[in-house]
């Protein structure tokens, strides 16, 4: 039974490209929201996306195209969202990726940047520009930031500062709830994924079968699975949960 509190949820997904940022919003849309559809290089395929959605949902889509490493085309990005849904009622942050798998003796300064943009600088500005609009207009919304299990055990060698990142998220993410969206009554929390199976380990092609097994679990996790915790962060029966970090690994 579809749960009424997404009808009409204006929500804004970004990185919905992505193995879970896809399978998110076709769950937002069996369930009534309105999505913007945020991509960069890879827009998502229109019919695949309503395939198996109620009648109206391409009503219910929004595609907007921004690269979230330049703070310009971060605000246009938002400001196209609110002129089409007039408010923001929930925001999920799912857009990251590893810049360049370099060691950390051989990365310059532009490529600890485009780690640092993509997967904490833009997740900071978009967040702040939500809660700004929220504020405004009264909206106890939510914010779940897509963090990753490399917060917990740094990265690699090769990903130095995309595991500092996603770190430097899960602690902006308790600071944001703790001072600022909790005396509002909007929540901000974060997810942190194990290894997925999804196109970001097509990207990086490493010895999947070695990193499986020193997962307690033994595989890799389900897309759906992590839409099923993001759905309930943003949900209001998670209304007294605010910056904290779920993890999804596994075991690990």
């Amino acid at each position: 039974m579809p749960n009424t509190y997404f009808r009409d949820f204006r929500v804004l997904v970004t990185g919905a490209s992505g193995g879970i940022g896809s399978a998110l919003v076709k769950q937002l849309l069996r369930q009534g929201a309105r999505i913007g559809v945020h991509y960069h290089k890879n827009k998502p395929d229109f019919d695949e996306l309503i395939s198996n959605t109620k009648l109206g949902s391409k009503e219910n889509i929004c595609f907007l195209k921004a690269d979230l490493r330049k703070l310009k085309e971060v605000e246009r990005l938002f400001r196209r969202f609110i002129d089409w849904a007039g408010g923001i009622d929930g925001l999920v942050n799912s857009a990251g990726d590893v810049h360049i798998r370099k060691h950390f003796f051989e990365v310059g300064e532009m490529d600890i940047d485009a780690d640092l943009a993509l997967n904490l600088k833009a997740p900071f500005w978009l967040s702040r520009l939500a809660i700004k609009n929220m504020e405004k207009n009264g909206i106890k919304g939510s914010i779940v930031n897509i963090s990753s299990i490399a917060a917990k055990f740094g990265g690699s060698p090769q990903t130095l500062f995309y595991g500092l990142s996603k770190s430097a998220l899960e602690l902006m993410t308790f600071s944001l709830g703790r001072y600022c969206c909790a005396p509002l009554g909007i929540r901000i929390n974060a997810l942190r994924l194990g290894v997925f199976d999804t196109p970001f380990h097509q990207r990086h092609p490493k010895d999947l079968k070695e990193r499986i097994q020193m997962i307690p679990a033994k595989r890799m996790g389900r897309p759906q699975e992590a839409v099923w915790w993001i759905m309930f962060l943003l949900d209001k029966r998670s209304t007294y949960m605010n910056g904290q970090t779920v993890s999804l690994t596994g075991g690990e």
